[in-house]
């Protein structure tokens, strides 16, 4: 088998806050539930993340890299076009900032493990140019509950007894807000529990599952290779 084909896929990980599924990534590649892989970086776009903690740790290299903080929106800013045209440059300079890096130190696949940025085209577009993956975890059933809030908005509707179940997918990244394709989902019940417990139990099953599919994808990289 050639090098190329034996060497893990290569994973940059994106994390805002506390990195708790970052670190389910960490694990899983330490206790072989997530072979064929490597975590090359982590890039947050909070300074105060935790994420970066947990990447020193691990001896991951990490970078902050922020909308406002780099320049590329004044604090405060109210105009909706220039809070636009602001995000499509630093989408374009993420995208570029990895697109930069020698072939053999790109990522193959991204991981967005409590990502709290919504990329618009100029982010997605040049990255799936370059063949590389996206993937999301969301606390909601595919085309259910898009978006922030999804486990609240669940909640009322238990409350309201229009639905039963929630669930957790993780799915590939495109322009609209969790819509890219399913790549594992499972289906969890509301059992009457009250908000926070729901949360708990939600956030319960979501280490196993990002780590699955992380899995699933690096597999299929590694084996599509040339």
């Amino acid at each position: 088998m050639a090098e190329s084909q034996k060497s893990p896929c290569r994973i940059t990980v994106m994390a805002s806050g506390f990195g708790s599924n970052f670190q389910a990534l960490i694990d899983g590649i330490a206790n072989g539930n997530l072979p064929q892989s490597r975590i090359i970086s982590l890039i947050t776009n909070r300074k105060s993340a935790h994420a970066t903690v947990r990447a020193d740790k691990a001896g991951i290299p990490w970078e902050y890299f922020n909308l406002i903080s780099n320049g590329f929106q004044q604090k405060g800013e109210k105009d909706e076009a220039k809070i636009a045209e602001a995000r499509r440059q630093y989408d374009a300079a993420l995208a570029q900032k990895i697109l930069s890096k020698p072939q053999e130190k790109r990522p193959e696949l991204i991981v967005l493990a409590g990502w709290m940025y919504v990329f618009s085209p100029a982010f997605l577009d040049p990255i799936d140019k370059a063949g590389i993956r996206i993937i999301n975890l969301h606390p909601a059933m595919p085309g259910e509950f898009d978006g922030a809030s999804a486990i609240e908005r669940a909640f009322a509707a238990f409350q309201a007894g229009t639905l039963t179940r929630t669930g957790i997918m993780a799915h590939y990244v495109i322009a609209e807000v969790d819509r890219g394709a399913p790549i594992l989902v499972k289906e969890i019940p509301w059992e009457g529990e009250d908000l926070e417990a729901l949360k708990e139990k939600i956030h319960g099953h979501e280490h196993a599952l990002i780590v699955n599919a992380t899995a699933k994808v690096a597999k299929e990289i590694v084996e599509s290779r040339s």
